[in-house]
């Protein structure tokens, strides 16, 4: 990703910018849709966000973690939205509802049956919507405890405990559907 952001920033290579832009746009849409619940706004809000890094290219060396602070850019235009459009402002992780996230398909996944894909897609939507957001943002996203604490402003002691708990409740519901 640094080797994407250097030649965007050094050459203002347009194909870096598109790579970064389709390799990023589908987490954060769905990070944005968690909090507007519109899937235009959110689109629209994340384009936003991509425009400016566009924009401000020539300063990317400065930002530190570009993973961090493209979800904390959506978080922060997704509550200005809110604001502005007087819709209300969850004011904790568990007012988000991650009802949206999906599994992604990726190399190991695929070697997966569908029928087992099924169940762990329908285990996850059972969680509740702070366990799913952060196993989301940690498991689907490949955050760090630290990226997500940061991102949604609580502890990593939380984003751990959260973590285990979805996990927990992922074990238990496989368990009992492979029961069945």
């Amino acid at each position: 990703m640094q080797s994407l952001l250097n030649r965007i920033q050094n050459h203002n290579d347009q194909k870096a910018f598109k790579e970064l832009y389709q390799l990023l746009f589908f987490k954060l849409y769905q990070f944005a849709f968690s909090y507007t619940k519109s899937k235009e706004s959110a689109e629209e809000l994340v384009n936003d966000v991509f425009l400016n890094i566009w924009q401000k290219r020539d300063s990317l060396d400065s930002i530190q973690n570009i993973n961090l602070y493209l979800y904390v850019s959506v978080k922060n235009a997704s509550l200005n939205y809110l604001r502005r459009n007087n819709l209300p402002v969850p004011v904790s992780v568990d007012d988000l509802h991650a009802d949206h996230f999906q599994i992604t398909a990726d190399p190991e996944s695929t070697l997966i049956n569908r029928e087992l894909q099924t169940q762990i897609a329908f285990a996850i939507e059972q969680l509740p919507s702070r366990c799913k957001l952060i196993f989301k943002l940690v498991k689907q996203d490949g955050l760090s405890y630290k990226e997500v604490a940061d991102i949604l402003g609580i502890s990593t002691k939380t984003v751990d405990a959260q973590l285990c708990l979805a996990l927990k409740k992922l074990a238990l519901l496989l368990h009992h559907a492979s029961s069945i």
